[in-house]
């Protein structure tokens, strides 16, 4: 796979490309994220993140936009 010639592409490590892709996430979603953009900062932020954003594309497609996996969406139901 050819990846852009860009910083966010070349980091180093695993923990540098997490940061790099994170700070991308939050300048270039802050509209849409709104203050979720802030759960960005936990240890499983982009996981939060991912659910919720998962979760309302869900509900306002009416269910036609379902984005879980089948044990995913077992799991919230049962929470």
């Amino acid at each position: 796979m050819i990846l852009p010639n860009t910083p966010l592409y070349q980091a180093k490590t695993d923990a540098e490309f997490r940061i790099r892709m994170i700070q991308h996430i939050k300048t270039a979603y802050k509209d849409i994220l709104g203050k979720d953009a802030n759960l960005l900062d936990l240890p499983n932020g982009l996981e939060i993140v991912q659910a919720k954003i998962q979760q309302r594309l869900y509900d306002m497609s009416n269910g036609q936009i379902n984005l879980f996996r089948d044990e995913d969406r077992r799991e919230q139901l049962a929470a």
